[in-house]
């Protein structure tokens, strides 16, 4: 009887561990021999599990659960877009290196598919709180702060002033909830000559001046970044000191401040018009992109996502600012939609 049991119990336990090296061999992960209570305890707890993304099991519930050891982004789509293959991979990644995010990669990989990126803002979480969809081509007005005008049949907001060197913001109210996600999307046009990161090399300017053409967007007193969008004069020409960073020839760096947070598009190829609206291209959208440059190779475009530093209840502030007077260029925005989590 005694032999019988323990045959039993044998090959139970047998089964249970081919299943397990079956499962984390699948994903090439070689023991599953780390028990814990999260992905982030076992990460710091076992040193050598480090390389070894795969499937572990987390002794609250009990339950295997994917673990992306290995992986590491400043957002759940960051992770995706730089590792395609965590396309399956729904589980707990690090992001900033220290923070461990429940993604869903394959919410995330179908959102990207189909070129709506909310509904990848919507798997790293839900209940985000949108403050702000201003659509003028719909027939919505500017918010105040900017100047609303109609041409050739398009309107569009633009800064107040027809001076050089001027900013004009609007605020959007979070009503005191606390947030430290912000999701969105940008559209604009460029109107004449407008010099990408130029007005911040020239003029020394701070998170607080004109440092760009085009939309800035960011939080808090003082000021801290969320995400710019920069319009360039070019998209294929050697005017080096106003073209997008990532322009044919390059143009100038951002700012330290703004980092990678940014998209650039020029809607004008190898010549411009200071009377041109380039209605025919319109900015961030990755559509008519001209095929020789890399500023619409990122396939989130226009969205953004930013994981902020802190949580905070502030509320956002977007700004249009050129370096020209109005009559030389200027960005001109129709849409902006903004979400808080």
């Amino acid at each position: 009887m005694m032999l019988v049991v323990y045959y039993i119990i044998t090959m139970i336990l047998t089964k249970e561990l081919v299943m397990a090296t079956d499962q984390c061999s699948k994903y090439r992960f070689k023991s599953p021999f780390y028990p814990g209570d999260s992905c982030e305890m076992i990460y710091s707890s076992n040193p050598e599990s480090r390389d070894r993304s795969g499937y572990y099991w987390i002794t609250v519930g009990p339950t295997r659960v994917y673990c992306g050891m290995a992986y590491t982004g400043s957002s759940c789509v960051d992770i995706y877009n730089n590792n395609p293959e965590t396309g399956d991979k729904s589980g707990y990644y690090r992001i900033n290196d220290t923070q461990w995010t429940y993604c869903n990669m394959t919410e995330i990989a179908s959102a990207i598919a189909v070129g709506d990126i909310i509904f990848t803002c919507a798997g790293m979480g839900g209940q985000w709180k949108r403050i702000v969809n201003i659509d003028i081509s719909a027939g919505n007005d500017c918010p105040s702060g900017w100047r609303q005008e109609t041409y050739s049949d398009v309107s569009f907001c633009r800064v107040v002033s027809d001076d050089w060197r001027t900013c004009s913001s609007a605020n959007f109210s979070t009503n005191g909830t606390s947030y430290q996600r912000v999701c969105g999307r940008a559209r604009g046009y460029q109107k004449g000559e407008t010099d990408s990161f130029n007005a911040y090399h020239n003029q020394g300017q701070t998170i607080d001046g004109y440092y760009a053409d085009g939309l800035l967007i960011t939080y808090g007193n003082p000021r801290q970044h969320i995400w710019t969008y920069v319009s360039g004069v070019f998209d294929d020409n050697g005017a080096r000191c106003c073209n997008c960073p990532c322009s044919v020839g390059g143009g100038l760096a951002p700012p330290s401040f703004v980092g990678t947070n940014y998209y650039c598009e020029s809607g004008a190829i190898t010549t411009y018009n200071i009377s041109t609206y380039y209605f025919n291209d319109p900015l961030w959208d990755r559509s008519d992109c001209y095929s020789s440059t890399n500023c619409c190779t990122n396939p989130t475009q226009p969205w953004f996502y930013r994981q902020l530093s802190e949580s905070t209840t502030s509320d956002i502030e977007a700004r249009i600012c050129r370096q020209s007077a109005f009559a030389n260029g200027s960005p001109l925005i129709d849409q902006l939609e903004l979400y808080i989590q």
